[in-house]
């Protein structure tokens, strides 16, 4: 049954992205950086998330379940999500999604149990995937969502040239350039503009997470409700009908 079945009505159901953001993201990320656990920067100290270390001890188990996985199995991003438009234009950006939202894709899991028994322990989680940037491409400038939510990298299989490998992002105060280097990890606030370039003949994969800021009061709870409304948006709901389609066709009968 669906929410409307019942008559109620979820608000930006229906919107996109762009439009959640344009109608809500201001006053929402201010009122979430007044309530905010963390102070506002674009690299967040590791020291604030005890599952991060866990991540690091493990991270080439992660390593070997991530690299099974064929770089042809895994769809590019602007295939299965079309709100991501330009940042995505590169078809060589793909992403393995283990979940996302409230939704957990159990045949990509059952692929990655050692990982996916890892994210179990990762407390207010919002989405985690295997993202691999193929030797060459770029993603442009850009920023993300809110300042809600803080994004993880944990370097699973970096190219060797690591200066030509590289993510640039624009802090208040100064530039951050970070080249990924195996088993090592960082985590900062996607609403600072940020580049990412791989400029090697080598593919880089890493671990992608998506948690929400650690909050206190009605910051927590407008959070969640904003989180809900993602989750039933258009945004969400055309990535989840793609994987849903990609799923169908891999597991039907020849």
């Amino acid at each position: 049954m669906k929410l409307s079945d019942r008559g109620w009505k979820v608000p930006f159901v229906r919107k996109s992205l762009f439009q959640i953001g344009k109608d809500l993201r201001p006053k929402i990320d201010r009122l979430i950086m007044r309530h905010s656990l963390l102070p506002d920067q674009a690299i967040i100290e590791k020291d604030y998330f005890p599952w991060i270390d866990v991540l690091e001890r493990n991270w080439e188990h992660i390593r070997d379940e991530a690299v099974r996985i064929r770089t042809q199995e895994i769809p590019s991003l602007g295939e299965i999500s079309p709100d991501h438009g330009r940042i995505a234009a590169d078809r060589r950006w793909r992403s393995f999604f283990l979940e996302g939202y409230g939704y957990r894709r159990a045949e990509n899991c059952a692929r990655a149990p050692f990982t996916t028994s890892l994210l179990d322990r990762i407390p207010n989680l919002v989405t985690a995937c295997f993202s691999v940037l193929e030797a060459g491409c770029h993603i442009p400038r850009h920023y993300g969502m809110t300042k809600g939510m803080l994004t993880y990298h944990l370097a699973l299989q970096a190219p060797t040239d690591r200066a030509n490998c590289h993510i640039n992002i624009e802090g208040p105060d100064r530039l951050h350039v970070i080249s990924w280097e195996n088993g090592n990890s960082f985590m900062f606030d996607d609403m600072y503009n940020h580049e990412v370039w791989n400029d090697t003949s080598e593919d880089r994969y890493i671990l992608l997470i998506q948690v929400q800021r650690p909050c206190r009061g009605v910051a927590k709870l407008i959070q969640n409700f904003f989180l809900f409304c993602v989750r039933h948006s258009r945004f969400v709901q055309d990535i989840k009908r793609q994987l849903d389609h990609q799923a169908d066709r891999h597991h039907a009968p020849a």
